[in-house]
């Protein structure tokens, strides 16, 4: 895959990404204008692309599609209360978030380094009553910084 090639597919899946994510907004580009934090998330995830597409071309990065599918489970603990907890008094633990999904590889390069992932995920309270449940489709993209 071409430097040109991952830029391309890179800006399609924001452009894409981001007409479904704002379509409730009306007018994307108002929007857009209108929080500015937004805008900044999404040329930075451009930059980025720039760097991992470089590092990937430096590579030489041909590769296999959809190689791979997994099934992963996490749990995270944030300082203060996850909002996917309750607060409620004497309740075991009101911190420890829960994620498990499905993840489908979309390509990885032949060295390995570089991955574009679909994945779904499911977002609750780990070991007390739920307030927020959501689950989640996305797209990823990995760098190894290191193997051996």
């Amino acid at each position: 895959m071409s430097l040109l090639q991952f830029l391309i597919t890179m800006v399609v899946v924001l452009v894409l990404w981001g007409l479904v994510s704002l379509r409730k907004s009306g007018n994307p580009i108002k929007y857009l204008k209108k929080n500015k934090d937004v805008w900044s998330g999404i040329k930075f995830a451009l930059v980025f692309s720039v760097v991992i597409a470089s590092l990937s071309l430096l590579s030489g990065c041909a590769g296999s599609w959809v190689k791979d599918g997994s099934v992963y489970m996490g749990l995270d603990r944030p300082e203060e209360q996850s909002p996917q907890c309750l607060d409620v008094r004497g309740q075991y633990d009101d911190k420890t978030t829960s994620n498990l999904g499905l993840r489908l590889n979309i390509f990885e390069s032949d060295d390995t380094r570089f991955r574009t992932n679909a994945k779904y995920t499911h977002h609750s309270c780990a070991f007390n009553k739920d307030v927020r449940v959501y689950d989640a489709l996305g797209v990823e993209f990995e760098y190894k910084i290191f193997q051996r």
